[in-house]
């Protein structure tokens, strides 16, 4: 396997997992890693995400995994990262069980976006009850952290989420604002941390270094000493290697 793997998963949909998904992608490519870009959403959000990145920027393979159990762990052979970006629905239902499982294997952190709505914060309780109480979870606890996303200052959501994390001993490690620069970097195959010129996105970038900090504590791996000391802003020009593999089940 990686040496790193990240699992970004919620069972609601809406929730930014695509968004954290490709920002954490691009942000460890931009860092000089080999990273792999796993969507495992059959709305293929990051397939499409991945054709309208320039091959200017920092290489990332994209693998389209609509059925996770199709993933084999000699398949992410040779990166240092990947990244799963899960379907929303995906719970320990019996009939989605084998599919959370599959990634929950390949997974060594899990990171959960969640809203702060009442009905968000309502279906984060349950998922995140449903994944601690998990058998594959169980068998072995991986670190789970919740990044709060779309924050537009809606103090009473925020104090409830807050409430509801330091009742589940789960760390909200960081808070993602509600800006269209997140639609435009979408759009363009981008992730904030590579639009260094842009004001707006450089407003994120101090959040996006904070959920890689927690990932890198957390996580058995030598990623950390990897990582450069200096801000993961500037995109690596001229870098044209990148391939998009296509795995249907």
């Amino acid at each position: 396997m990686a040496d790193l793997n990240i699992l970004v998963v919620n069972s609601k949909g809406g929730c930014g997992k695509t968004t954290v998904a490709t920002n954490l992608a691009t942000a460890y490519a931009n860092a000089g890693l080999r990273v792999g870009l796993y969507d495992c959403d059959p709305q293929a959000s990051a397939r499409h995400w991945a054709e309208s990145r320039s091959e200017d920027l920092c290489a990332i393979d994209l693998h389209f995994c609509p059925d996770p159990k199709t993933i084999e762990s000699t398949n992410t052979h040779g990166y240092d990262v990947c990244v799963y970006d899960s379907a929303p629905g995906i719970s320990t239902k019996p009939v989605l069980q084998s599919d959370f499982e599959a990634l929950l294997k390949h997974s060594d952190v899990i990171v959960v976006p969640m809203l702060s709505s009442t009905w968000d914060i309502q279906a984060g309780e349950h998922f995140i009850t449903q994944l601690m109480t998990q058998r594959v979870w169980r068998a072995r606890p991986r670190p789970i952290a919740v990044v709060s996303n779309r924050v537009n200052g809606n103090l009473t959501g925020q104090r409830r989420l807050k409430h509801f994390l330091s009742c589940s001993n789960v760390p909200a490690v960081a808070e993602f604002r509600e800006s269209p620069v997140y639609a435009d970097a979408g759009d363009n195959g981008q992730g904030v941390m590579e639009m260094k010129h842009n004001r707006a996105a450089r407003k994120e970038f101090k959040a996006w270094r904070m959920l890689m900090s927690w990932i890198a504590d957390n996580a058995n791996s030598q990623i950390q000493t990897r990582l450069p000391a200096a801000p993961l802003a500037a995109p690596r020009a001229g870098t044209t290697r990148r391939r998009e593999k296509q795995e249907q089940a």
